[in-house]
């Protein structure tokens, strides 16, 4: 029994406050990771930068007549964008930024737009809120699960995500660039990816906005449209000579109400753009638009009844080639009306670089260093119990049980007979 006793006893000679003390690190960085890095890794509500931006604007349409020019009529562009948190409506979860953004080209082109926005502080996505609009407070917009400002914490290089633009209320997708994945800039590792829409229809409030500084005319007429349909080789002159000997009442009449008639004019938005992303933070420390063009396209409602008289004069070459190259117009690119592209400025991406490189350290510490030192500690503790276990010894010499008196060891043979001896000499 005694020697069962000192080999359970030996099994608990490591020393259980190693044991508890590794527990306790551990708890502790699991408990952290659960509870302390959703409480501190979020969008500040105290955030106050300004980016600067260069570049070119381009009027590739006269401003009177809205003909193609034949070479664009160009002009230095600034822009000035500051994006400011309004600490009084925000809270633990959500983050309200107002956003202005000022471009400014000769005597042309003056605008200013503001927008808010409302975005979850941690998944940094943009949420359906009341006090979120583009371009003026009674227009509200629902942005929601759309990203804007900021891509989220831990920017995936691999990953797509979805950005709102204002301009047409509606997303594109920002992809990786493929090309250059990455690029460093002071100092910071960044995540390049591109943007790119395609003739996206503009807003009528943006529109409404854009008017004001832009001449933008709402239609044109057969005349005004002439030189831009020449582009697609449709010459009206010459085709209406070529008719008019040839044609009954009923098609003068209509050929007449469609020339009379103004050609109403959708415009739509196509960019590209590249941006740069810290991706622990996922801050936008560059961007750049390589091409913001703004362009417009005819409705043509009543192109079928227009392509309904051309077809009734197949004997007439002009009636033909027009015929076949309106059906190439339906589905041609958009009129060019004019054209942004800017870059962001040295000076402004360092000063974005410095307020970006305490975001990343403080996210980096709450998600990685803080954990990593909870559990390195929880290890430590398990090392200094190894070591204080291995210099006890693993058996540590016999424990003996307090709690019974030792038994004496039996006497030999010779120790009997000299007792017994003893009493009979007595």
């Amino acid at each position: 029994m005694q020697a069962l006793r000192g080999k359970h006893r030996a099994r608990h000679r490591y020393p259980r406050a190693a044991m508890w003390a590794a527990g306790g690190f551990g708890l502790a960085a699991l408990v952290w990771m659960i509870v302390g890095v959703p409480a501190f890794v979020k969008y500040p509500t105290d955030i106050d930068v300004t980016t600067e931006y260069e570049g070119t604007f381009s009027l590739l349409v006269d401003p009177g007549s809205a003909a193609p020019l034949d070479e664009p009529m160009e002009m230095p562009l600034t822009v000035h964008r500051h994006l400011q948190a309004i600490g009084s409506e925000s809270g633990a979860s959500r983050v309200v930024v107002e956003e202005r953004i000022d471009q400014q080209a000769g005597d042309l082109v003056d605008i200013t737009q503001t927008n808010t926005y409302v975005m979850d502080r941690s998944s940094i996505e943009n949420v359906a809120d009341d006090r979120a609009f583009a371009f003026d407070e009674g227009n509200m917009v629902d942005r929601s699960g759309a990203f804007r400002l900021h891509l989220p914490f831990d920017t995936s290089r691999g990953e797509t995500y979805p950005i709102y633009q204002n301009e047409i209320d509606d997303t594109y997708t920002l992809v990786p660039d493929t090309e250059t994945p990455t690029v460093e800039l002071e100092g910071l590792e960044l995540s390049n990816f591109v943007a790119a829409v395609d003739e996206a229809p503009l807003t009528d409030v943006y529109l409404a906005q854009l008017r004001q500084e832009v001449p933008l005319p709402e239609s044109l007429t057969l005349d005004q449209l002439a030189p831009h349909l020449a582009a697609f080789g449709i010459d009206v002159d010459a085709v209406m000579a070529a008719l008019t000997p040839v044609l009954t009442p009923e098609d003068t009449a209509t050929l007449a109400e469609f020339a009379a008639t103004p050609i109403d004019l959708e415009y739509v938005l196509s960019l590209r753009g590249q941006v740069a992303i810290e991706p622990v933070t996922g801050a936008q420390v560059r961007v750049d638009v390589n091409s913001e063009r703004f362009a417009a396209r005819p409705v043509l409602t009543d192109l079928p009844a227009l392509q309904g008289v051309l077809g009734n004069y197949p004997d007439v070459p002009e009636a033909v080639a027009t015929n076949e190259a309106l059906d190439e117009l339906a589905t041609a690119p958009a009129i060019p009306v004019f054209e942004f592209s800017y870059q962001q400025t040295p000076a402004s991406i360092a000063e974005v670089a410095d307020d970006v490189r305490p975001m990343r350290t403080q996210v980096l510490l709450a998600k990685v260093w803080l954990p990593l030192g909870l559990l390195a500690a929880g290890l430590v503790s398990l090392a200094v119990g190894a070591a204080v276990y291995l210099r006890r010894g693993p058996t540590g010499g016999r424990v003996h049980d307090m709690t019974t008196p030792p038994t004496a060891p039996r006497p030999t043979h010779e120790e009997r007979e000299t007792v017994t001896t003893g009493r009979s000499a007595a």
